[in-house]
């Protein structure tokens, strides 16, 4: 049976059987994965998914039933179901259903370019750079993974209370990851593309960005166990904002893993320090023109000059802490906090700018261990790094492993200089490079 005859099934039944309020989420995917190893295919693979949830709500509570079989038998076990798991909670906030008539707005996502990308042969692209990346130079001793996805999604929520909405978007991204060795030391690293730009369809290009941040990190030196003053790069300011994101959720706050809950209007971060969620981002990784409950999407500026101006919040959490909903929202069986195009605001030095500035420090370039070393109670991390000494005002010589430590409550405050060159990462977190006040390092 197609979805939307399904869908029309379901939500008659469920009026039939007298239920005061219902929401029907559904989800569809096409994903393509293609994989070289060793000058060959070595994986090829297409799936297409759907999922439906309906979700039932009595009294205060909300309870779903998830379905991936679209087949009319099942409507009446779906509405049982949903119905007794909605009968069983006892929650003690209420939960909702959005059903307000609202404009949405248009949004334009990130997509490759299409006329490049539809006669892109995918195979080839990653058999040649595969091929590149060991051309480049001869100390390159693995490639580890040379890969592409591709996929494409649609989403719709329809509600008793008057809600249908849907959209859709398409994407795809290559990466490689590799290894150099020199002297029996052997670094890595990767790069990627989301093929919205010309050169993303250059594979040689691609290897050779991979090659060079590889090369530079070999023959490292330590240095001394001490406090630095640190500057990040884009890139790895942005990993640790993935990291620090959940700070600023009210889901959070009610789980007593954020201590941001009786801070608002407080400053909580160094002047000109500006952190957004921005769903209506263009090309944002992660755009969209409503969240998982269906609310319209909205920019949230979370701190502003410092001050943190709000938390994000669902339909739920709003309604507890007494504010309007974010946008923020999760549907389905879920019901929790989540985030969209989530970044800190460029500043205006260039990186150049901000390495002279810093003087003398450590430019750290990649994080690891990133959720085993951080504690979401205290705010405390440790975590292992890569990274290069910085001497003179620029980026010097390579050093062996470190390990940075603090506190993410902390490093906000000690935010001194923020860079122009703001990145985003596929996960849909971005940043500039930052420079922030003396941390620990421990250097092996």
């Amino acid at each position: 049976m197609q979805a939307q005859e399904f869908i029309e099934k379901l939500y008659q039944a469920s009026q039939a059987q007298d239920i005061n309020q219902f929401q029907i989420d559904y989800s569809q995917s096409e994903n393509l994965s293609l994989k070289v190893m060793d000058g060959k295919i070595e994986k090829r693979s297409f799936k297409n998914t759907q999922h439906l949830n309906l979700s039932v709500k009595e009294g205060k509570n909300i309870g779903s039933f998830d379905c991936g079989e679209l087949e009319e038998k099942n409507i009446p076990l779906i509405i049982k179901e949903a119905k007794e798991n909605a009968s069983l909670l006892n929650n003690e906030e209420e939960n909702f259903f959005f059903g307000e008539k609202r404009e949405y707005p248009l949004v334009k996502r990130n997509t490759p370019i299409k006329d490049l990308y539809e006669v892109l042969d995918k195979e080839q692209f990653l058999l040649d750079l595969e091929k590149a990346a060991y051309a480049q130079d001869q100390k390159v001793k693995k490639v580890i993974s040379c890969f592409l996805n591709e996929g494409k999604y649609q989403n719709s929520i329809r509600n008793s209370l008057g809600l249908n909405v849907s959209e859709e978007a398409a994407w795809a991204f290559a990466g490689i990851f590799l290894s150099v060795e020199e002297n029996g030391v052997i670094k890595t690293a990767s790069e990627y593309v989301k093929f919205d730009k010309k050169e993303d369809f250059n594979p040689k290009h691609m290897a050779q960005k991979a090659v060079e941040k590889a090369l530079k990190k070999l023959n490292p030196i330590s240095v001394p166990s001490e406090k630095y003053k640190i500057v990040f790069e884009n890139e790895c300011f942005a990993d640790f904002l993935d990291v620090m994101k959940n700070l600023f959720s009210a889901y959070a706050v009610e789980e007593k893993s954020s201590k941001l809950g009786d801070k608002l209007g407080q400053k909580i971060a160094a002047e000109g320090v500006n952190l957004v969620d921005n769903p209506l981002l263009d090309n944002g990784y992660r755009t969209r023109a409503f969240d998982g409950e269906g609310y319209p999407s909205q920019t949230n500026t979370i701190i502003k000059n410092g001050v943190l101006q709000t938390l994000l919040h669902n339909l739920r959490t709003a309604h507890k802490f007494g504010v309007k909903p974010t946008g923020n929202g999760i549907g389905g069986d879920e019901r929790g906090v989540t985030y969209s195009n989530f970044y800190l605001d460029a500043g205006s030095l260039s990186q150049a700018d901000i390495l002279q500035q810093t003087g003398e420090g450590i430019y750290i370039t990649d994080l690891t261990g990133t959720h085993a070393g951080y504690s979401y109670v205290s705010g405390d991390f440790s975590f292992g790094a890569e990274g290069f000494l910085i001497k003179n005002g620029k980026i010097d010589k390579a050093l062996n492993q470190l390990t940075i430590t603090g506190n993410v409550y902390q490093l906000w405050q000690d935010i001194e200089l923020i860079g122009n060159d703001l990145k985003f990462t596929p996960d849909g977190c971005g940043a500039p490079s930052v420079a922030v006040k003396p941390m620990q390092i421990a250097c092996n």
